[in-house]
């Protein structure tokens, strides 16, 4: 990425740039009190590692690195080249050595830094350097964060936990980043196969549905760092999103609680957009594989007027194809465009849209029988299909959003950003039914519920918040202050072809095509509700002496949730009943850490958060659990290597948990009850590597342990791995075969059991593991053909077991092959 791609030229007129600068400062001084910022060029040595090669971009990564700005007319600096900076320095002990030999040198000025001429040392006293025409450039840690062009397998910084841009070893928190190179490399194509390669992280599948946990708890979502309760009903399927449209998948593990308020007490996913680019450019790619399978995409952005200040960025893909599963077809549709445009000195607005369709032929609900009713193992074929051919899972997300964000000269940043999104389901569907198991081994005779399910759900999300430096006590710090507020309300229910009862047909589980779909005239139920969340929030880094750095932060957290139900089983012919009203005001949730640089790769750290999560899911009786309470502490050391190319962590952690729901039967509706379990609690560690670990070499890896277990030391999840290893990687092999990349992974987890619901017997699987295959080939700058294998060894596993009385088949071997063109 050249200087330019990170110019910002005013179009607007002067005066009304000027005006709009004003107001955003003056609401940056009222809302937060005043406080004063003032704009460090901390000279503290810093570590690089700046290749040797064109200035240009050697200047670009080095901005980055600093977090300083930089003012250059970038096509002067056409055809210098610069010896590189390895090694620690200060700022302008850098921009010397960057800058030796080329004519050039940085003067420092109230905005950042500008290239002037460098005088020959004979004149130094008789002449005063002229300044070059200057394009303002700001190039931040936030910016080096963005993943797609970088080749790497982890970023330098990021500010999902804190709202700062902080690197991977200053946030004294869990976190890994799925960059947009290994979602290529290794064909990530949902949120699912992409946590699939988290470390730490569980993908258990329900049905159509996959629920992702850490350390025995769900995550919460997020998107561009903003929280999300889109996704909190049946209305909407995080898993099922498609990666086309993002630049990474930013994975917090443990209490994400400073910006996720009623965040879950694992972590938070947070889905980080693709953005507009300078220069015009894109690509295009068609893809086939096993199993029918098939797939178009195309990606292009870039400047659509002369100077620069407006951008666009289009993203659309279209797949088709069937599955290793009798029946079962998929589809999907993505649309997503974004416009940026420089309104003002410094000033940009943002506006797009998202679009998603996938729909499901053959789909299930639920999953298949383990047991039949004399407690004999089922042993049904991979291909076994729980569901009737005509039963449907289609579901449309549309998302629409606008930010505004200033910068201002000092270092600080004011970005507001607005969302609404709608989520809507359609599924019918004959499903096989599993409570009680009641198929028959000889016969063998089960029992289908046949049902429309139609849900519906719409969420509108605002965030405003501020960060940047500020002076106290002779040294730099960060801070950031918000304030966000999500409004949420569903609706879904179930119709049948039977007045006032469940449509329940006795059926051969190996003939369910034998049910015909019929009209779905009766409505059973109605629920629905809405939820409301607002909070404020704030955070500072505090730099308390050269190796020691201290965060603190809190949030308070405003929430609301009522539900109602309309039942026509019960005799009350439809009548709407509301059945739970939760209201939380002011609740207090602390975040600290601290961050202790033990020498120049290695830092330690501890955190402590509190943690409140206000219960969604039901009891056996329809009732809403109370909220889950508790703490979280987490020890470990990180690390950074080679200027950030690599990062590495080791982490211990203790989560304690109060009314913690764990399944436990049907609720009224027919999905899943859960029971509150107190005391819970769940210990473990993580090792992670990310990054380059030589030259060419780029690795994702983690292990994992975490058990969750109550107070009589009962493991909670038997279901859920305790052990993990994930590790992924791909190798450009040098010399005369750097044209070829070859590469792979290894999913590993340990054994794993379940005990069906009406004492049938115990499931049991074994630890697993499975291979993965990469390689890439470059004809040349434009070509490239990719080849990826899954489960190389075939194995027979369970990728969810006992989330609806039953189990699921992860995929067989299968492969996708895939031709590039990149302009």
């Amino acid at each position: 990425m050249s200087l330019k791609q990170f110019s910002l030229i005013a179009a607007a007129p002067s005066h009304c740039r000027r005006a709009l600068a004003r107001a955003i400062q003056l609401a940056l001084v009222v809302g937060f009190s005043g406080a004063a910022v003032v704009p460090l060029h901390a000279q503290q040595a810093t570590g690089y590692a700046i290749d040797a090669g064109p200035l240009a971009a050697a200047l670009n990564r080095f901005a980055q690195q600093s977090g300083v700005s930089i003012a250059a007319d970038a096509s002067k600096l056409q055809g210098l080249s610069t010896e590189g900076l390895v090694g620690d320095y200060g700022i302008d002990e850098g921009f010397a050595r960057l800058l030796q030999g080329t004519g050039y040198a940085a003067r420092t000025t109230a905005a950042g830094y500008v290239l002037v001429d460098a005088p020959p040392v004979k004149e130094a006293t008789h002449r005063e350097p002229q300044a070059l025409p200057a394009i303002n450039v700001t190039a931040t840690r936030e910016k080096e964060a963005t993943t797609e062009g970088s080749a790497s397998y982890t970023t330098p910084a990021t500010g999902a936990p804190t709202r700062m841009a902080l690197s991977l070893r200053q946030t004294p928190q869990s976190i890994s980043v799925i960059g947009r190179q290994q979602i290529e490399d290794q064909h990530l194509i949902t949120l699912t196969e992409v946590l699939r390669q988290t470390p730490g992280i569980v993908a258990d599948t329900l049905d159509e549905r996959v629920s992702f946990s850490s350390r025995g708890f769900d995550l919460s979502t997020m998107v561009d760092g903003v929280p999300t309760l889109s996704f909190n009903t049946v209305a909407g399927a995080s898993n099922m999103v498609s990666t086309s449209i993002y630049d990474r998948v930013e994975v917090i593990r443990g209490p994400a609680g400073l910006l996720n308020g009623v965040g879950s007490p694992g972590g938070a996913i947070n889905l980080v957009r693709k953005r507009p680019t300078s220069d015009f450019s894109g690509h295009l790619s068609v893809g086939a594989g096993s199993w029918n399978r098939y797939s178009i995409e195309a990606d292009i952005g870039g400047a659509i007027n002369a100077a620069g200040t407006l951008r666009a960025r289009l993203v659309a893909s279209h797949s088709d194809g069937d599955s290793f599963i009798k029946a079962k077809q998929r589809r999907e549709d993505v649309f997503y465009g974004i416009v940026e445009a420089d309104i003002a000195d410094n000033t940009m607005l943002s506006a797009g849209f998202e679009y998603q369709r996938t729909d499901i032929d053959g789909a299930n609900f639920g999953q298949s029988p383990l047991f039949y009713a004399d407690g004999s193992r089922t042993h049904l074929s991979r291909s076994y299909n729980s569901s009737a051919a005509w039963s449907t899972w289609n579901m449309t997300t549309r998302r629409t959003f606008v930010n505004l964000e200033h910068r201002f000269y000092n270092g600080w940043k004011v970005k507001a950003d607005a969302s609404y999104s709608d989520n809507e389901r359609e599924r019918y569907s004959a499903d096989l039914w599993l409570y009680p198991a009641s198929i028959n081994a000889s016969s063998p005779l089960g029992v289908v519920q046949v049902a429309n399910n139609p849900a519906e759900s719409g969420n509108t999300a605002f965030d405003v918040y501020a960060s940047g430096p500020y002076q106290l006590f002779g040294r730099e710090h960060l801070a950031t202050v918000g304030f966000n507020i999500n409004h949420y309300d569903f609706r879904y229910g179930n119709d049948s072809a039977v007045a006032n009862a469940f449509d329940r047909q006795a059926v051969n589980i190996h003939a369910l095509d034998t049910i015909t779909r019929p009209d779905f005239t009766y409505p059973l139920n109605r629920f629905g509700g809405q939820t409301e969340e607002q909070a404020a929030y704030a955070a500072t880094r505090m730099s308390l002496s050269t190796p020691l750095s201290l965060l603190v932060g809190a949030r308070l957290t405003w929430y609301s949730n009522d539900t109602w139900r309309r039942l026509w089983t019960n005799g009350t012919n439809g009548s709407r009943v509301t059945t739970a009203t939760t209201r939380e005001n002011a609740v207090f949730t602390p975040y600290v850490g601290l961050v202790y640089d033990i020498s120049h790769d290695y830092s330690l750290y501890a955190s402590y958060t509190s943690i409140f999560q206000p219960n969604t899911v039901q009891n056996s009786n329809g009732e809403i659990l109370d909220p889950q309470r508790g703490n979280n502490a987490e020890f470990g050391i990180k690390g950074e290597h080679w200027g950030g190319r690599l990062n590495t962590s080791a982490a211990i952690f203790k989560t304690q948990q109060d009314n913690v729901p764990i399944a436990d039967g049907l609720s009224q509706d027919g999905t899943v009850a859960y029971r509150a379990v107190k005391g819970a609690n769940t210990k473990g560690f993580e090792l992670t590597a990310s990054g380059e670990v030589f030259k060419g070499m780029q690795l994702m890896a983690g292990y994992s342990y975490n058990a969750k277990r109550d107070r009589t030391d009962t493991l909670l999840n038997p279901n859920y791995p305790t052990r993990m290893l994930r590790v992924a990687g791909s190798y450009q092999l040098p010399g005369s075969w750097s044209r070829l990349t070859v590469g792979g992974s290894v999913s590993y987890q340990s054994s794993i059991y379940y005990d069906e619901s009406y004492g049938l017997g115990r499931a049991y699987q074994g630890g697993v593991t499975i291979l993965g295959l990469m390689s890439r080939y470059t004809f040349n700058p434009h070509w490239s053909a990719m080849l990826n294998v899954e489960n190389l060894g075939d194995k027979h596993y369970f990728s969810g077991l006992g989330g609806y009385n039953g189990y699921s088949y992860g995929n067989p071997r299968n492969t996708w092959m895939k031709l590039n063109y990149q302009f």
